[in-house]
């Protein structure tokens, strides 16, 4: 308890939430959700965004940008059944948790938000909209939204972009062109993004007037987020990532593949081996989605064998490990995968199970984290195998040259 006394201490005299205009009955609803000071970015963007200033912010995943434009839309509106705000997200999971902030700290004023995503039906959003002052939607299901006459955004003040560079790869930037069409000129623009690269830069300069750039560090510390690696055969992961589990027996634990059929194999397979485990990805209906989630929230699920559908949309608390069964191509979706875990100063551990023909991608991982991971030595597990078949090919044709010279010269850092 002293410690913790002493923490909260040292927060206080850097700022509080009264010092950067935040009203007593926001702090108030803050307070009671135990959030008694701001973090970085906020401290940095919210008097920016009540000043009225355009704002492109970076900062690392988990660090509360959030709140960051939550907090100065909600001081400044007032319930009146007319759309004010848009903020655009590119999952419905990630819609689906923005909205929720939005209710939680907006209830006081009385303020209405609305989600709007795919896969769950279009007459029930239409019918919300109608009263709603806030809508958090991802780009196809507010095109369609807007195309049909269910939605007026004339009256926009703000409009948030979020998860920026999760958009950019996806490819809704035309989608969000259109949308923008509908759109006062005259609006305040927040962007916010995990990364910053020149195509966001670019995105900045097409939508921002102006604005306020804040770029924090996306790198989390080695002392809250342990990363480390095993050197392991394609066809030897499962017998390396059981015993890993069983270690972890009662800690969340997010599983990253790159396809839907692997997530369904994986999850089987620890299934079959007596691990509390379920699956997420695209093919699965939104219901189905959510009770997942749930499930995996509320510790009824310890293990969440997930494609990067999850990667930006997930935000629990208590994610312990972050485990990369395949690493995906892009060293960005990296830095978002292990950003689930070691969130707002809680420590948390990045497992990568690194096979031959992944070296060239472990090169740029390494490139970037440096002394930030380390090797761990494997231990493996005789297992049982789900009797569906699935391919085990350990891409033999890969180039043995390439293999010496990259990752193990790279390894030497």
């Amino acid at each position: 308890m002293k410690k913790k006394k002493i923490l909260l201490k040292q927060k206080k005299d850097e700022k509080s939430f009264e010092e950067l205009g935040v009203s007593k009955n926001l702090v108030f609803s803050l307070k009671k959700h135990n959030i008694l000071f701001p973090t970085k970015i906020q401290i940095k963007a919210i008097p920016f965004i009540m000043q009225g200033r355009d704002v492109m912010a970076q900062s690392e995943t988990g660090s509360g940008k959030t709140l960051s434009f939550a907090i100065p839309i909600i001081e400044n509106l007032s319930h009146n059944s007319q759309i004010k705000a848009l903020i655009i997200a590119p999952t419905r999971e990630l819609a689906k948790q923005i909205t929720t902030e939005f209710i939680k700290f907006g209830k006081f004023k009385n303020l209405i938000t609305t989600s709007v995503y795919g896969g769950v039906s279009l007459e029930n959003q239409a019918r919300k909209i109608k009263t709603s002052d806030i809508i958090v939607g991802t780009p196809g299901r507010l095109l369609d939204l807007i195309n049909r006459g269910m939605m007026d955004l004339s009256y926009v003040k703000y409009l948030v972009l979020d998860e920026a560079d999760r958009m950019l790869d996806m490819g809704f930037i035309e989608d969000i062109d259109k949308i923008l069409r509908f759109i006062p000129k005259k609006k305040q623009t927040l962007m916010f993004s995990a990364t910053i690269n020149g195509k966001i830069i670019d995105l900045m300069e097409k939508y921002l007037c102006n604005p306020k750039k804040i770029m924090l560090e996306n790198q989390i510390k080695k002392e809250i987020l342990k990363q480390v690696y095993y050197n392991v055969p394609e066809n030897k992961k499962l017998s390396l990532l059981i015993p890993i589990l069983k270690e972890r027996k009662n800690e969340l634990t997010l599983i990253f593949c790159n396809t839907k059929r692997k997530t369904r194999f994986v999850a089987d397979a620890l299934r079959l081996n007596g691990i509390s485990a379920s699956c997420l990805n695209g093919d699965m209906t939104q219901p189905k989605r959510e009770r997942t989630i749930n499930d995996f929230a509320s510790g009824r699920i310890k293990v969440l064998v997930a494609t990067d559908v999850a990667a930006r949309g997930l935000d629990i608390e208590n994610i312990k490990t972050v485990i990369n069964y395949d690493l995906h191509d892009e060293l960005e979706t990296y830095t978002h995968r292990i950003g689930r875990t070691g969130r707002q100063g809680r420590k948390g551990t990045a497992i990568i199970l690194l096979c031959d023909k992944d070296y060239w991608k472990m090169d740029r991982i390494i490139t970037k984290y440096r002394n930030k991971i380390e090797e761990a030595e494997a231990r493996f597990e005789r297992i049982k195998i789900p009797k569906k078949t699935f391919s085990r090919r350990t891409n033999r044709n890969f180039n043995r040259n390439f293999k010496k010279n990259s990752f193990r010269k790279t390894k030497k850092h």
